[in-house]
């Protein structure tokens, strides 16, 4: 990593790289241990490697991480478990960095492709959970996936999370585990206890006290007008 920035900045002829894309990605065919050196381990040397050289410069610049729509939810099942949990590490890395701005002034973002037409996704094994995601997602092309690089970097602010699918609009996937998300539970749950008092509040119970919360809110609103 420090041979290719310091390669980057001498053809270049600057002080510092403005920006830098962690693009490493693999697929499980070569093992969990080997999916997690590669997708998450290696973007995080090579961000910290960039950090070192980016806080110190005037123009900050951006560290650009390219996770996966498979790091915003489970896997499809177990063969993807070490991809699925390492491109969640990528977006967790770029959240926190981005949320840490004051500190060090790097702007961070992710991208989130779906299924794209390149080789690491033909040449992963079939299976009926991977067909079936592709049918319900489609097969985007790359040049889809980089108009969509092109707007999270030239576009979109620090901390944002893109999420790129065929045949739907760029889309910014916010962070659900901050506020108001977790508070707004929070609350719910401390309702549901003191009402009904359950040993664990569930997500139907969550479900339940958000729709009556909105339908009280909806008869207010139309009370008012």
């Amino acid at each position: 990593f420090k041979n290719l920035l310091n390669k980057a900045e001498e053809y270049f002829n600057v002080s510092c790289v403005d920006i830098l894309v962690n693009n490493a990605g693999i697929n499980t065919n070569f093992g969990w241990r080997k999916c997690m050196e590669v997708n998450i381990m290696a973007v995080m040397m090579g961000t910290e490697i960039a950090m070192e050289r980016m806080r110190k410069s005037p123009k900050k610049g951006q560290v650009i991480n390219v996770a996966s729509m498979a790091g915003l939810g489970p896997g499809l099942n177990e063969e993807m478990v070490g991809y699925t949990v390492s491109k969640t590490g990528v977006i967790a890395l770029t959240r926190t960095m981005a949320a840490d701005i004051a500190r060090h002034g790097v702007v961070t973002k992710c991208i989130c492709p779906a299924w794209a037409d390149t080789e690491i996704v033909s040449s992963v094994d079939p299976n009926p959970g991977m067909e079936k995601s592709i049918q319900q997602f489609g097969m985007m092309t790359p040049e889809h996936v980089a108009e969509g690089f092109y707007r999270l970097v030239t576009k979109c602010d620090n901390g944002s999370a893109m999420a790129v699918m065929k045949g739907v609009p760029y889309l910014l996937v916010p962070d659900y585990n901050i506020f108001p998300m977790i508070m707004s539970m929070v609350i719910m749950a401390k309702i549901m206890d003191k009402i009904f008092g359950p040993q664990v509040v569930t997500r139907n119970h969550q479900i339940v006290a958000f729709t009556v919360a909105f339908g009280f809110l909806a008869l207010f609103i139309g009370w008012l007008f």
